[in-house]
């Protein structure tokens, strides 16, 4: 299997913003799917500070090639200063699925 799948790891502040963030990225047919987890709880450092926040996770499925796409409209209309935004590769899946992201996406 090759690699032009990835998933897009993004956390988001609330499920307004995710959903506005998904419905941006599927006009734009640079994803195929996107799913919102629910509300989750993180702790992380920020300028030298242990934080926690309530957030919501998006798993975005697309090809290597939108990921720039993706990137920039993320971090356009994202609310953090900077963003999560992880791509993994996917090194297997099902092939009528890989074949519907690539007939989804432009």
């Amino acid at each position: 299997m090759n690699n032009d799948f990835i998933q897009v790891f993004v956390s988001c502040e609330s499920r307004e913003q995710a959903k506005s963030l998904v419905d941006s990225l599927l006009n734009d047919q640079i994803i195929a799917c996107a799913q919102i987890l629910p509300q989750m709880e993180s702790f992380y450092r920020w300028r030298g500070q242990i934080e926690s926040a309530l957030e919501f996770l998006l798993i975005l499925k697309t090809k290597q090639q939108n990921y720039e796409a993706v990137e920039k409209l993320i971090k356009q209309k994202h609310s953090y200063e900077t963003p999560e935004i992880i791509a993994v590769p996917i090194v297997a899946g099902l092939s009528e699925y890989l074949n519907w992201i690539d007939d989804e996406v432009k």
